[in-house]
């Protein structure tokens, strides 16, 4: 059995160099994908680049996760679309997003649609700290290493 790709919805993951380093150090297969513009210099046989269409990086995703995979994403849409296919999903702030968090996320990004509608200004996410980076890298490094251990069978 192969083991199932990590995918990182790269158009603007700040964790980048934290998921190379960690795949590498537990051999696991991982894929970037982005879209043209938001390509930034680093390109090799990991990187999927896509043509700028709107959600192409989500679709694409989508279309070929596999049950067991993971996906790191900063997209709660996409992610909640991603746990009912088996799928771990985790945020670059090292928060996992499972099945039980999707009717919240919907109801939050209907409310912000719905405030953006009426011209009410949307506060942006908070910087990175650099204790999300440390607690990104220890859910990510554990979810590899059961990767590695079972053989892609977690």
């Amino acid at each position: 059995m192969h083991k199932p790709f990590v995918y990182v919805d790269a158009d603007s993951c700040p964790v980048k160099q934290e998921i190379v380093s960690t795949c590498a150090a537990y051999h696991v297969p991982v894929r970037f994908v982005t879209t043209i513009n938001h390509l930034s210099g680093e390109s090799d046989e990991n990187w999927i680049v896509l043509d700028p269409m709107d959600q192409a990086v989500d679709w694409y995703i989508l279309n070929r996760v596999r049950p067991g995979a993971c996906v790191v994403t900063q997209d709660l849409a996409l992610a909640t679309l991603l746990t009912a296919k088996d799928v771990t999903v985790i945020t670059p702030r090292g928060e996992q997003i499972t099945d039980a968090d999707a009717d919240e996320i919907l109801l939050r990004k209907h409310i912000r649609i719905q405030n953006q509608r009426q011209g009410k200004r949307i506060k942006g996410p908070s910087k990175l700290t650099a204790a999300d980076k440390q607690r990104f890298l220890e859910f990510f490094s554990s979810y590899c290493r059961k990767m590695q251990e079972f053989d892609g069978r977690c």
